[in-house]
């Protein structure tokens, strides 16, 4: 009976062995897992970033090429202005002339 009961004993410690060591496999795994998600996550951020500075970037650009638009635009009625002006001038000119 005494080699039952060792053999007993070996096998319920053979299961509990075989069950922890499962348990660390399984604990060893999730943290490289989370390590490895970490990382990505690290490297979603930094992308994100990188992206919201190009937006930022675009926007300050879009925003100086419409000042330089709406300044163009200004001059440009301006000239016209100056053009009716120096058409009506040529025009008495040559009324005065003949």
């Amino acid at each position: 009976m005494s080699f039952n009961i060792v053999m007993t004993i070996v096998s319920l410690a053979a299961s509990v062995s075989g069950i922890v060591f499962a348990l660390l496999a399984f604990k060893r795994s999730e943290r490289q897992d989370q390590k490895s998600a970490g990382k990505n996550e690290g490297v979603i951020m930094s992308d994100i970033g990188y992206i919201k500075a190009c937006v930022d970037r675009t926007e300050k650009n879009l925003a100086s090429m419409d000042e330089r638009y709406r300044n163009l635009v200004e001059r440009l009625a301006k000239v016209e202005e100056g053009l009716i002006n120096t058409e009506k001038r040529v025009d008495e000119v040559l009324l005065k002339e003949g």
